[in-house]
């Protein structure tokens, strides 16, 4: 097996008094080859931009090496197998009220203890499910989107209580908690917008041109950022981001990804931290849009979905093309971790009151919980080093 070593890494930040705060630039660029080969770091220094006024200097120094070795079987951490039916896809969890909620092409969505990892509830929706999910984790309430438009769901009863009639393309909402705002973006001829939809009154409140579909769209509720990822090109995507600040309604920032492949992304809440996959690319931008680092992921995408890991600060990605589950560090981009399942993972969220990662595979529900070690990692089995075609 080849191995790699992390260099030491000296990193000085600049942190809110009680540790919230939000990174938004390096100093310095690092420079990564694979996970599987040298990663060599540099000093870089971290500005947090925080809500509050005092402020204290933290000093982290940092020595890792990583190890390849073998993918773990999903088997020996499993915490929960569920049985879903009808094409599940995509997966949302709120750990307030320790519930899992997982929506596919059906009309069905199932909802999971987080506990038990028992199927307490399947709501029959208004129509067939989009399989995009967001959620108040406030209120409990429950965002669905069907081809008719957003179905309200209480997440006590689990009842629908509304609908609204705003049809947002494939998997394309998200729900700002700052101003009780659900967004998406129409999947429609010549709409090139962000659209953001009062929740309790179903009123468009903002109409943003951002010049293509975002078929991803992720919600900052602290800083009240919104961002929208899609293709600025129908024929070989040449992927972007935007990002929107939702107070004045207004675009602040458009960057180039540039991936071929269509884009999906998460967002750490702690550090504000977004995450981009693409055709051989993990991007990291800080929270206003600009590009921390873009690495090489140690595989081609598409990458069907992302989620994140703040306790630990991972990102966990389901790539399209194998059966695995792939962990990155949220800091370095490095590949740490490898899960093998039986099929290939169609979407993943994360559950940090549980720690445990929530995967839909073929038409079950996987939970597991991550281990502790890193270094369980052959890239040979993702296609490490191939060049990433078109798809």
């Amino acid at each position: 097996m080849r191995s790699g070593v992390i260099a030491s890494l000296l990193v000085v930040a600049v942190l809110a008094g009680a540790g919230a705060g939000y990174l938004v630039g390096y100093a310095n660029e690092r420079t990564v080859t694979s996970a599987s080969t040298l990663i060599t770091t540099s000093t870089s220094t971290i500005t947090f931009v925080s809500t509050v006024e005092q402020t204290t200097t933290a000093t982290v120094n940092s020595a890792t090496t990583i190890i390849g070795g073998t993918p773990i079987p999903i088997t020996s951490v499993e915490t929960g197998n569920v049985s879903i039916g009808g094409s599940p896809y995509t997966v949302a969890v709120n750990p307030n009220d320790s519930r899992i909620y997982v929506a596919g092409d059906s009309n069905i969505l199932t909802v999971v203890d987080a506990v038990s990892h028992a199927v307490v509830a399947r709501v029959t929706l208004p129509s067939a499910s989009n399989s995009g999910i967001a959620l108040d984790y406030k209120s409990g309430m429950v965002y669905v989107l069907v081809q008719n438009g957003i179905a309200e769901i209480n997440g006590t009863t689990n009842k629908i209580v509304g609908q609204i009639p705003i049809n947002f393309g494939y998997r394309s909402i998200a729900f700002d908690s700052s101003t009780d705002t659900i967004y998406g973006s129409p999947e429609t001829l010549g709409n090139s917008s962000l659209i953001g939809v009062d929740s309790h009154t179903g009123k468009v409140t903002a109409n943003v041109s951002i010049g293509y579909w975002a078929n991803d769209v992720l919600v900052n509720p602290r800083l009240n950022l919104i961002y929208a990822i899609g293709c600025a090109q129908s024929f070989v995507c040449d992927s972007m981001i935007s990002v929107v600040n939702g107070t004045s309604v207004k675009l602040m920032n458009e960057t180039a990804i540039g991936s071929a492949y269509y884009a999906t992304a998460t967002i750490d809440q702690k550090t504000g931290l977004v995450y981009v996959s693409g055709e051989a690319q993990l991007v990291i931008l800080n929270p206003y849009g600009t590009v921390v680092h873009n690495y090489y992921p140690d595989t081609c995408g598409p990458s069907i979905g992302m989620a994140d890991d703040p306790v630990q600060n991972q990102v966990i990605v389901a790539p399209q093309n194998y059966n695995y589950v792939l962990v990155y560090n949220g800091w370095f981009g490095n590949l740490l971790n490898m899960y093998s399942l039986p099929d290939s993972p169609q979407y993943v969220a994360f559950n940090p009151t549980t720690n445990e990662t929530y995967a839909v595979v073929s038409n079950s529900l996987l939970t597991f919980k991550g281990v502790a070690s890193v270094g369980h990692v052959n890239d040979t089995l993702i296609g490490a080093g191939q060049f990433c075609l078109p798809v």
